[in-house]
C-alpha cells in the first residue's frame, strides 16, 4: 500500500500540513518531525474521521518490513508532542484502544496557485523618467 499525498496543504487547528513539499507548518513555521511520523501524521490526515487501523498503518509506512506496534506508538507519541496534542484529550490524534488510529481535527484544503501572483499594470512613462531624468524640455 502506498501513502496517499494531497498536493493541496492540509489547514487544521492551527497546523498546516503540506505533503507536496513534505512539512508540516505551525503558527512559529516548520515543525520537525522524523520522515516516518511524517509519513504517518500524512497517511492520517489523509483519511480524517476514519479509523485507520494498525496494520493497514504497518502495511502503508513500513512495507515488507516487520514492524511491531509500538514503531506506531512511538510516532503518534512525536507527532502529539510536536503538535501538543493529548492522548487522554485528543484534539487531532484518536486512539482506538487495540484497533488503531483517527484523525478527529476539522481539516480544510488550502488550494496552492496554478499559476504565479500577476503583477500589476506597468504604467508607460516617458522615456526621461524612466532614465531618471527630470529635465524636461519644453
Amino acid at each position: 500500500m502506498t501513502v496517499l499525498t494531497n498536493p493541496d496543504p492540509l489547514v487544521f487547528d492551527r497546523f498546516r500540513l503540506d505533503s507536496a513539499r513534505g512539512q508540516l507548518y505551525g503558527s512559529s513555521g516548520p515543525i520537525a518531525l522524523t520522515p516516518k511520523a511524517l509519513s504517518l501524521f500524512e497517511y492520517l490526515a489523509a483519511r480524517p474521521g476514519l479509523l485507520v487501523r494498525k496494520n493497514e498503518l504497518l502495511e502503508a509506512i513500513w512495507p515488507g518490513v516487520f514492524v511491531a506496534d509500538g514503531a506506531l506508538k512511538v510516532c503518534v507519541r512525536e507527532i502529539r508532542r510536536a503538535l501538543g496534542d493529548d492522548a487522554q484529550k485528543p484534539r487531532i490524534i484518536e486512539t482506538a484502544h487495540r484497533r488503531g488510529y483517527r484523525f478527529i481535527a476539522e481539516v480544510s484544503t488550502q488550494r496552492q496557485d496554478s499559476e504565479p501572483p500577476r503583477l500589476s499594470p506597468q504604467r508607460h512613462w516617458p522615456e526621461e523618467e524612466r532614465r531618471g531624468r527630470r529635465d524636461r524640455r519644453v
